[in-house]
């Protein structure tokens, strides 16, 4: 339901989509907001409930903090390392290409850490460390830190551990969507 407006639970827009357009001679492709987990405006989603544990940590204006308290941010992203999450982000995509072989292809939009201060939860300081070959998990200010401009303005400096960091975070991404491919051109 969105604004007291509800379809039933069989109401497949999709299935519409994919009929209608392919009798008028279109390609249709899905797209699927992959890490998404909530609207931080609304305070809906499953980091609103018991997958809160899955939410981003972020590191911003120098403190960690929940991607839900992050009201200035209306994604609710989800942590892209945690293995639960892409797991169940797979069998989401498993599901829908299964539902819908008619598709001509699948879009992943959000496929993404939400923004430079995520995630610094200990488990992707953890990962980063095996990652980098460090004796242990980094300090968040020890891969950025922050201050405050002279109008007042927060802002992020990056630090000795930054750019192995953007590396970990882009090859999590890339591995990720490998194993999202596979699946995907698995089923179909």
């Amino acid at each position: 339901d969105w604004e007291g407006v509800e379809r039933s639970r069989d109401y497949d827009m999709l299935g519409y989509f994919i009929e209608y357009g392919h009798e008028m001679g279109l390609k249709v492709f899905g797209s699927l907001n992959v890490f998404a987990g909530g609207h931080n405006f609304f305070d809906r989603g499953i980091i609103y409930g018991d997958k809160a544990h899955w939410q981003s940590t972020c590191y911003i204006n120098g403190e960690l903090v929940p991607l839900s308290s992050v009201k200035t941010n209306y994604n609710g992203m989800l942590n892209p390392g945690y293995p639960e999450v892409q797991e169940y982000q797979i069998s989401i995509l498993e599901e829908f290409v299964t539902k819908y072989p008619e598709l001509d292809g699948l879009i992943f939009d959000r496929v993404r850490y939400d923004d430079i201060w995520a995630d610094f939860s200990p488990l992707s300081l953890n990962d980063f460390a095996a990652y980098a070959g460090l004796d242990k998990a980094p300090k968040p200010e020890e891969i950025m830190t922050w201050y405050q401009d002279e109008n007042g303005k927060w802002r992020h400096r990056p630090e000795e551990h930054f750019l192995l960091w953007m590396e970990y975070r882009a090859k999590t991404i890339h591995d990720f969507i490998a194993k999202a491919a596979d699946k995907v051109h698995s089923v179909n």
